[in-house]
């Protein structure tokens, strides 16, 4: 049972944003260049980004357990809101419409998803095989560490069946997460309005920030919960934004050379 339900796990983030992508793009007839612009502005910011948090995770955690959590969502904000505004600034600057915002924004969540859920897979692949052999035996597991790795593979065979989905569900919020933070970006370059690229900023510090705090604290299934809410309100934000880009680009439509005419200020 327990295989089964890693297997549908690591499936499902891989798969999910791809047949997402699939119906998104003849729904609303659009490029795949979209979803790969996504994809490729999530891969961009985290280049800098993950070397940083790894350079510095020792020092955040010496400043307490809030402080760490909200540079984390800081610092998450600030690099994958400024990838996307580059974006659509710079790149996409005839493709500022609602729905490709949320296309990007699926391209954006769904190649995380789709790497976490490589991960995943390896994770599994390796863990069954240690599972049936001797670790001692493992020329990469040094003899000073064969009993933390003995307890890594005992903990994965007895996770609860019902927490193995936990990657996937958590990847479907996060997608919901990743195209609110598109749309909002977005919005604020048309609209002319910063200040929506400092709220997609806060918003992603928000969720990013309570999620690294919480989980020390509370029982996994009450912190997906708490990030479903989030989910939720993303998609309350995505929605909410709709008719306002549809007056916008109204009003483009009526200029003499039809395109956005974008701030430059962040």
């Amino acid at each position: 049972m327990l295989e089964t339900m890693l297997v549908i796990n690591f499936v499902g983030m891989i798969l999910l944003p791809i047949f997402t992508g699939f119906y998104f793009a003849r729904k609303f007839k659009l490029s795949w260049k979209l979803f790969l612009a996504g994809g490729l502005t999530f891969v961009a910011s985290q280049v800098l980004h993950v070397p940083l948090v790894l350079a510095l995770t020792s020092t955040f955690q010496s400043w307490g357990v809030v402080a760490y959590a909200l540079i984390l969502g800081v610092l998450a904000g600030l690099f994958e809101e400024t990838a996307r505004y580059i974006l659509f600034k710079f790149i996409l600057k005839k493709n500022l419409t609602w729905n490709e915002g949320v296309y990007v924004g699926l391209g954006h969540g769904g190649t995380e998803a789709i790497i976490l859920g490589i991960f995943a897979a390896v994770a599994f692949v390796n863990m069954l095989a240690y599972r049936y052999i001797d670790l001692s035996t493992v020329p990469s597991i040094p003899p000073e560490k064969l009993e933390l790795a003995k307890q890594q593979v005992e903990a994965y065979w007895s996770t609860p069946p019902y927490l193995a989905m936990l990657g996937f569900v958590e990847r479907i919020f996060a997608m919901c997460l990743h195209v609110a933070l598109s749309v909002m970006v977005m919005y604020g370059l048309v609209s002319k309005k910063p200040i929506w690229f400092w709220m997609a900023v806060s918003w992603h510090m928000v969720v990013d920030a309570a999620a690294v705090y919480l989980v020390q604290s509370i029982s996994m299934l009450a912190l997906e919960g708490i990030v479903g809410v989030f989910a939720l309100i993303s998609l309350g934000i995505v929605f909410w934004l709709k008719p306002k880009f549809a007056d916008l680009n109204a009003e483009v439509s009526n200029q003499p050379d039809g395109v956005p005419q974008v701030t430059d200020q962040v």
